[in-house]
């Protein structure tokens, strides 16, 4: 549980670093940062990739589910590296991640590339959009996710599809020293004969509720805590963040849960919390 939670404490502490690098490029995914249409065009954007990959998994095509999150990752990664580093040191260091992803894909090197990911695309998210678009997409894919986990089920079924084809799109934290994410053979739907020898947390946990912290950081004018570098609310959805995770560990039990309604509420009941300590409107 601790180990899961540092990743979402570096994740966000990492966008924090990333965003004034992020936003002296002058590059947004939305032409008008305060659009309520915001949201849908991700929500849109989420399903489309969510119902291509669970086509692949449906007709087993492995490779072509392989191909496109590690297209989708390189090219996620170039785009962040792109904000630093010159176009060839970017594309060098992009190819070289994922040589080493498609080689050994281990569970550490999945978890530091995870961590960087969704430092950057949280970031980049999170900038393009001002707090109150921001908050109704985190209120829409709690939803979504909460339907996907305990009704549909599509998302267990996509889940175990992306850890069998050792794609870098979940947190993976070993009980034991001696576990081996490559070796692994992966059921998070409870049909396994033996327990999980690992734990796994979603990128998507990690990244939405950290939107709201970078949007809250830079589009409102709040006081700032002068030692962190953040303003007030973007420290209270932090805070609410890290209590929603501790709520989630708390009912978990080893069984598949959807993160993002209990990860979103905290980052919403701590923004909001930190708002009105500030004494400013969050929208």
């Amino acid at each position: 549980m601790l180990a899961m939670l540092s990743f979402l404490v570096v994740v966000q502490i990492l966008a924090i670093v990333f965003m004034p690098s992020i936003i002296a490029t002058d590059e947004r995914l939305f032409e008008d940062p305060e659009s309520t249409t915001n949201p849908i065009s991700y929500v849109l954007l989420i399903l489309g990739f969510t119902l291509f990959l669970l086509m692949a998994i449906k007709l087993k095509k492995r490779w072509i589910l392989t191909v496109f999150i590690l297209a989708s990752v390189a090219a996620s990664i170039f785009y962040i590296l792109s904000a630093f580093l010159s176009p060839f040191i970017s594309i060098l260091l992009t190819s070289a991640m994922l040589l080493l992803l498609h080689l050994y894909p281990e569970w550490y090197i999945i978890d530091i590339v995870g961590i960087f990911i969704c430092a950057g695309i949280s970031t980049i998210f999170g900038v393009s959009m001002t707090t109150l678009p921001v908050i109704l997409l985190l209120i829409i894919l709690a939803v979504y996710d909460a339907i996907s986990v305990y009704k549909t089920r599509h998302m267990v079924t996509l889940a175990e599809g992306v850890l069998n084809v050792k794609a870098p799109l979940l947190f993976v934290v070993p009980k034991n020293r001696d576990y081996s994410f490559r070796m692994d053979q992966i059921s998070i739907s409870g049909s396994q004969e033996k327990p999980r020898e690992a734990f796994f947390l979603g990128l998507g946990d990690a990244i939405i509720p950290t939107i709201l912290v970078i949007s809250a950081n830079w589009s409102l004018s709040a006081p700032s805590q002068q030692s962190l570098g953040m303003t007030l609310p973007a420290f209270g959805a932090m805070l609410g963040t890290y209590l929603g995770f501790l709520a989630l560990m708390i009912i978990s039990h080893e069984k598949p849960q959807a993160g993002l309604p209990f990860l979103n509420s905290g980052a919403l009941l701590g923004f909001f919390v930190a708002c009105a300590l500030a004494g400013i409107k969050p929208f």
